[in-house]
């Protein structure tokens, strides 16, 4: 069998920003299942920033046109392709939009669904949404891990408290109100101010750190967040422009667990579906709480690492971003299997 995946390579496009989650978690994990020679990519996002809309959407067809692939899969971004396009495409081969956000980017959801045959999602109950409503072809994929790269290590622990993530102005907020209860978490990721951290650096982070925090990054309507947020004008305008306002459960879930590393997180509906909380994986109560989770779990290393080890058997099991891969195509060259 073979495959075809058109996706943005680049993080965001930017090269300097390391490979994109879907270069990662879709492309290079179906290459572990089909083989690599079976598996083309088409950079869709480098082509239409060098060359345009109009002659990426033609290079993608002449592309799908020389492999003749068996399947192809997108993970779509904005507005790169053409409908028409999508649809000429359809009509030659089965295809399969990859979305990884459509919780809360549902209308942009709706509108591409019927140019491809199937299309995914990452969370449990908006892919029962989608079945309750008659929506047919729909495929639960969630995000796994790629367990090549996110792998466990034997290090000694550097951090009692890390968070690894993009700045936001909620995430600021918790982790200033965590400095003033005395926990100084180390903090990595773009707009911080910090160094840049590589993908490899993540990984040994996550291996390092006895208390890896998991921080929402969606709209928050604590009084006390916005208020503090009406001082800074880089939180007002990052505020203003964030679109973001349903949490999901995200590939760090399962990244952190799948390097073995301890993980206290924010709970999201789902959670519960993919490690057993307090088993396999640590959900504090709310953010006054936190502080007090923290301490709690700094003083019991036992059960720290006995829910480190169980959440990374459960990764290791149950989530790797081939196994779902696998998954994936099984169900399209084999919907009725």
């Amino acid at each position: 069998m073979k495959a075809a995946v058109v996706i943005m390579q680049y993080d965001y496009g930017i090269k300097e920003r390391g490979y994109s989650y879907e270069y990662i978690n879709v492309y290079l994990p179906l290459c572990r299942v089909l083989g690599e020679n079976n598996v083309k990519l088409f950079d869709y996002y480098s082509e239409y920033r060098n060359s345009g809309k109009a002659a990426m959407n033609r290079k993608l067809e002449e592309f799908v046109a020389a492999e003749h692939p068996d399947i192809v899969v997108f993970c779509l971004f904005e507005e790169e392709f053409s409908p028409d396009t999508l649809t000429r495409i359809r009509d030659k081969t089965k295809t399969a939009a990859y979305f990884i956000d459509d919780p809360w980017r549902r209308d942009y959801a709706e509108y591409w669904r019927p140019f491809f045959h199937y299309s995914t999602t990452p969370d449990y109950y908006t892919y029962m949404n989608y079945l309750s409503a008659g929506k047919k072809n729909i495929i639960y994929s969630p995000f796994g891990f790629n367990s090549d790269i996110y792998k466990k290590s034997d290090v000694p622990k550097k951090y009692d408290v890390t968070f690894v993530g993009g700045y936001s102005p909620f995430r600021r907020w918790v982790l200033a109100r965590l400095k003033k209860e005395g926990i100084n978490a180390a903090v990595f990721g773009r707009g911080w101010g910090s160094e840049w951290v590589s993908q490899e650096k993540m990984v040994q982070i996550f291996n390092e750190s006895r208390i890896n925090l998991n921080l929402s990054n969606s709209i928050s309507f604590d009084y006390r967040f916005l208020i503090s947020s009406l001082g800074s004008f880089k939180d007002l305008k990052q505020l203003y422009l964030l679109k973001k306002n349903k949490e999901q459960l995200k590939g760090r879930h399962y990244e952190i667990n799948g390097c073995g590393g301890f993980q206290l997180s924010y709970y999201v509906p789902g959670l519960n579906l993919a490690y057993e909380i307090d088993r396999e994986i640590a959900v504090y109560e709310d953010i006054d709480s936190l502080a007090a989770e923290i301490i709690f779990f700094l003083n019991n290393g036992d059960l720290r690492n006995r829910i480190a080890d169980a959440g990374y058997e459960r990764s290791l099991k149950d989530h790797t971003a081939e196994g779902y891969m696998k998954k994936l195509i099984e169900q399209i060259v084999l919907p009725n299997g």
